[in-house]
């Protein structure tokens, strides 16, 4: 039997370990801290008023909890005009993964564009909000999305989330 260990995995791990050693800091940090004197804060005290404590909880959760997935194809180009070019062939019935291997820049252009399956943050901010937006359609091509690499047209094939995620709002 292999097993494999994938390094959004190996990502994950590292950050909740990271997290769970922030926390243990500051938890640390608050319970010895000395007696509170008059006019002045405790360790704890301070760490609350930075926000600290909701800001390793807010992180863990996401962390832990985003288990949102996608799995998406793209077209990349240049110029935005050749994006339009691409996008007026795309809606005038040539299959996207067609125009991909004829137009794309990227790689994935020989798949199609197809990315295959991706979790938030695996890609540049423009592309996720697209791809992680319930408002744009499975099926539907978006774009012309300017990114630092260029100009995409992107098609979201399918959004779902990973069913073991654990109902509540923050882990602790």
């Amino acid at each position: 039997m292999s097993v494999s260990v994938g390094t959004n995995n190996m990502k994950r791990c590292w950050n909740q370990h990271v997290l769970f050693l922030m926390l243990l800091v500051v938890v640390s940090t608050a319970a010895f801290a000395p007696q509170q004197l008059p006019g002045q804060r405790t360790t704890s005290t301070t760490a609350r008023s930075m926000g600290m404590f909701d800001f390793i909880n807010n992180a863990f959760a996401n962390e832990a909890y985003d288990d949102r997935r996608a799995t998406a194809s793209h077209i990349l180009v240049d110029s935005e005009d050749e994006a339009q070019i691409v996008q007026k062939e795309i809606s005038e019935g040539k299959p996207f993964a067609e125009a991909a291997k004829d137009y794309s820049s990227c790689p994935s252009a020989s798949k199609g564009g197809s990315l295959g399956t991706f979790e938030p943050g695996n890609m540049v901010k423009e592309f996720d909000d697209v791809v992680f937006n319930q408002e744009t359609a499975i099926g539907e091509v978006v774009g012309p999305v300017k990114t630092s690499f260029g100009y995409h047209l992107i098609k979201v094939e399918d959004r779902f989330e990973i069913q073991t995620k654990t109902e509540g709002k923050g882990a602790f």
